[in-house]
């Protein structure tokens, strides 16, 4: 098991919904809505903020696709870049 499915393991059917609805738009880069900012000093990878949570993904301008890195809450997100 990834820690991504870990991480949505240990949220409530709500909150599981409301993330797997964000990676379903981060898939199809529909992110216009999100408060999405480039990580520095890391190329072509992005964060994008709900609450406390972070999710970190990757752009494929080329296929214009999404790809989820890690998702997790604010305070421990960026220690496993």
């Amino acid at each position: 098991m990834n820690k991504i499915e870990k991480f949505l393991k240990k949220l409530t059917s709500r909150e599981r919904h409301l993330l797997l609805k964000i990676f379903t738009d981060i898939k199809s880069l529909h992110i216009g809505s999100y408060d999405v900012k480039a990580l520095k000093g890391y190329k072509n990878l992005y964060r994008l903020r709900k609450g406390d949570w972070r999710i970190i993904f990757a752009k494929d301008e080329r296929n214009r696709r999404g790809l989820v890195v890690n998702v997790g809450y604010r305070k421990d997100i960026y220690q496993d870049l």
